[in-house]
């Protein structure tokens, strides 16, 4: 699963509707895979919006969420003076924070060959 995030510019008088997350999972066919929708208002006249998709790649799932969100902004009341500015994969920072905690505490999920034995 991956958790892409679309940013929204939205217009001045924009009300953020209670069940917007709904409206853009009601615009994924089944065969896209999105599986849940977050919602979260940012900074004047911002949106950020979070698809997590099931897909084959990072690609995959960020052409997934271009396409519902741009489905979901011609469709849906409120949004359609709205533009998408940006949809790419989020950053999960815990799962690379977990990565440094490993072995040796440098990122690395296995050890470094060791120049000075013949098992290198």
């Amino acid at each position: 699963m991956h958790l892409i995030h679309v940013r929204l510019h939205t217009p001045r008088d924009f009300r953020l509707p209670e069940d917007l997350a709904a409206q853009f999972i009601a615009q994924a066919t089944p065969a896209e895979g999105v599986e849940h929708v977050s919602v979260h208002p940012g900074t004047a006249h911002g949106l950020t919006v979070g698809l997590y998709v099931v897909a084959e790649s990072l690609l995959i799932a960020e052409e997934v969420a271009l396409a519902v969100s741009r489905r979901t902004v011609e469709h849906v009341p409120g949004l359609g003076r709205s533009r998408i500015t940006s949809c790419s994969a989020a950053l999960v920072g815990a799962y690379f924070d977990r990565l440094l905690e490993g072995p040796g505490g440098d990122g690395r999920s296995m050890r470094l060959p060791d120049e000075d034995t013949s098992e290198s």
